[in-house]
């Protein structure tokens, strides 16, 4: 029970502060937060406390593979958007839930290889990186406040889906449970505030700009494989974290350099 409730206090104190930083400090700074892995660092931290260390370094690897089913859930999110009849937030959440779960299962069964998976899954999230930074932002930056409903509703929506992703261990096999260590409990409650009280169009925009955080959490992912055996849970987040941080400033230095910027024509839009 006490592990229960730390599992609920640390998702709250989470949403709640990438909420305020979103609010009050700036939307770059929220921007580069998005594309840290958050979730996934808590969710690895939970799976060695409860089911030991080499579980979390084998759930690591197929965390990778995970990634591949949150773009499928980001893409079939981004094409359901483009739906504008009735019940659409229900459509867009069917279709994209069918997406994640029809590559979730597939991935599952794929055999992980520790330097030609994380290869392979990077050049597919660069590819959808370069594709979505050519699509037009479909709508301004929201700059209105973030209400206490709002926020209630992302908590608790998050609570849920943290705690079903963290006790997944205990009624599926490490590739299952590994696989959906990436689901976006974090991103998911938001994007469905989004487009319930913004638009589509402002699902979409936020759609777009996600998978140029995401191959950041494969050098953690593939960092943690390496350091919680040898330097312990806690030493290995820091390093891995750390790693990951590295890794998305020469990302984004390197697509500045070759004219890729993901979020120019949301800055635009912006000043406009």
């Amino acid at each position: 029970m006490e592990l229960l409730i730390i599992k609920a206090v640390t998702a709250v104190i989470i949403v709640i502060t990438l909420s305020i930083i979103a609010e009050k400090v700036s939307a770059k700074l929220s921007g580069i937060l998005s594309g840290l892995p958050l979730g996934t660092m808590i969710v690895l931290i939970f799976f060695s406390i409860e089911q030991g260390i080499d579980y979390a370094v084998e759930a690591s690897l197929y965390n990778i593979h995970g990634l591949l089913a949150l773009l499928s859930f980001i893409i079939g999110y981004y094409i359901s958007t483009f739906y504008k009849r009735k019940f659409d937030i229900f459509v867009s959440i069917v279709v994209s839930f069918m997406f994640y779960l029809v590559a979730a299962f597939i991935l599952a069964y794929v055999p992980i290889h520790i330097v030609f998976t994380p290869i392979a899954v990077i050049t597919i999230i660069t590819l959808a990186t370069l594709y979505f930074a050519r699509q037009p932002d479909n709508a301004k930056i929201i700059n209105t406040k973030i209400t206490f409903k709002d926020l209630f509703f992302r908590t608790i929506l998050t609570v849920v889906l943290f705690l079903f992703v963290t006790s997944i261990p205990k009624i599926a096999p490490v590739n299952i449970a590994g696989i959906f260590s990436a689901f976006p409990s974090m991103m998911f409650p938001l994007l469905i505030i989004v487009h319930f009280h913004h638009s589509s169009n402002q699902a979409r925009t936020i759609l777009k700009n996600t998978p140029s955080g995401l191959s950041s959490i494969v050098i953690f992912c593939v960092s943690i494989h390496f350091t919680y055996p040898t330097l312990g849970v806690l030493l290995g987040t820091i390093i891995s974290f750390i790693t990951c941080v590295v890794y998305i400033i020469i990302q984004l230095k390197l697509l500045d350099y070759f004219g890729i910027n993901v979020n120019a024509k949301q800055k635009h839009l912006k000043n406009n």
